[in-house]
C-alpha cells in the first residue's frame, strides 16, 4: 500500500489548504493560473492541458468559495470562543477532527481530476517530472548541510509566529518557552531529514506507478488507499505526532496571559473579516 504522496499530487490540495488559511480575492482570481503554472513546471504542459487545468481549477475554486469558506468562518469563530479562557484537550481533539474532515472533503473532491490528468500524461512528461524531482532533492540536500543554521531558522520562525499571534512576551515567558522549544527540537527527529527520506522512498514508487498504470479508476483507488493509510489508524507515527503536538500546544497555552489570548482572538477577527468579504463579494 502506498505510504507517501509526492509533492506534485498534493499540490492542488495544498492550494485549497492555503486558501483556507489566508483566503483572498487575489487567490480566487488567479488560482487557476497558479495551478497551471506550477503543474507546467513539473510536466511541461501542452496548451490543451493548460486550458483543461485552468478550467477545472476555476470550477474547484468556485466550489471552495461557496462550500468551504463558510465552514472555515464558523471554525474560526468557534476557535475564538474556546481560546479566550485557554484550551483543553477535548477542544483540541475537536479542532483537529474538524480539520481532518476538511482535508478529506478536499481530497475527495480533487482525486478524480488528479487521476484523470495523470492517466493521460505522456512518457516524456513523466521523465520531466522525474528530472524536476531530482533537482528538488538536490536543493533540499544542500539546505540540509548546515544543521545549526536550520535550527536557528526554525527558532526565529517560531518566535516570529508567536509574536504575530500573541504579541509581546515577558523575559520569564521567553525563558520558559525557549526551554520547552530546545527540549522539543532535541527530542524530535529533524523534519527535513524525515521529509528527504520519505521522498527517496516514495518518488521511485510513484514514478513506477505512473509508468505502469494508465487507467483513471486504478489511480483513483491508489489515491484513496494512500489517504486512508495517511489519515487513519494504520499510521501510528502520524497519530503519535499529533498527540505530541496537542500536548505541546497545551503547555504553551498554560504560559500565556489573558491579554495574549485576547491578542490572538483579535488576530482571528482579521481572518474572519477576510473570509466574509471573500464569500460575500466574489
Amino acid at each position: 500500500m502506498p505510504k507517501k504522496l509526492p509533492k506534485i499530487i498534493l499540490f492542488l490540495g495544498l492550494l485549497f489548504f492555503i486558501a483556507g488559511c489566508s483566503a483572498t480575492k487575489l487567490f480566487y482570481s488567479y488560482g487557476d493560473s497558479i495551478a497551471s503554472w506550477q503543474l507546467d513546471s513539473y510536466f511541461d504542459l501542452t496548451n490543451e492541458q493548460e486550458e483543461w487545468v485552468e478550467e477545472r481549477m476555476r470550477m474547484h475554486l468556485e466550489w471552495h468559495r461557496n462550500e468551504e469558506l463558510p465552514r472555515y468562518r464558523r471554525f474560526l469563530l468557534d476557535i475564538q470562543k474556546s481560546a479566550k479562557d485557554g484550551l483543553t484537550m477535548s477542544e483540541l481533539d475537536e479542532g483537529f477532527s474538524r480539520f481532518g474532515t476538511k482535508v478529506g472533503r478536499i481530497f475527495e473532491r480533487l482525486i478524480p481530476d488528479a487521476a484523470l490528468f495523470l492517466s493521460e500524461i505522456s512518457p516524456e512528461q513523466i521523465n520531466n517530472l522525474e528530472r524536476v524531482m531530482a533537482e528538488e532533492n538536490e536543493e533540499m540536500m544542500k539546505r540540509m548541510e548546515n544543521q545549526q543554521e536550520r535550527l536557528q531558522e526554525r527558532h526565529e520562525n517560531f518566535w516570529e509566529q508567536m509574536e504575530d499571534w500573541f504579541g509581546e512576551f515577558s523575559i520569564s515567558q521567553r525563558e520558559q518557552i525557549t526551554e520547552l522549544q530546545t527540549k522539543w527540537f532535541t527530542e524530535s527527529p529533524d523534519p527535513s531529514a524525515e521529509r528527504m527520506e520519505r521522498r527517496r522512498k516514495s518518488q521511485p514508487q510513484f514514478l513506477a506507478l505512473l509508468r505502469s498504470v494508465s487507467k483513471k479508476k486504478e489511480l483513483e483507488k491508489w489515491f484513496r488507499q494512500w489517504f486512508l493509510s495517511w489519515e487513519g489508524e494504520t499510521n501510528p507515527a502520524r497519530k503519535a505526532r499529533i498527540i505530541r503536538n496537542k500536548k505541546r500546544i497545551l503547555l504553551i497555552d498554560a504560559i500565556l496571559t489573558p491579554g495574549q489570548r485576547l491578542h490572538a482572538v483579535r488576530e482571528l477577527d482579521d481572518w474572519v473579516e477576510i473570509l466574509e468579504e471573500t464569500i460575500e463579494n466574489p
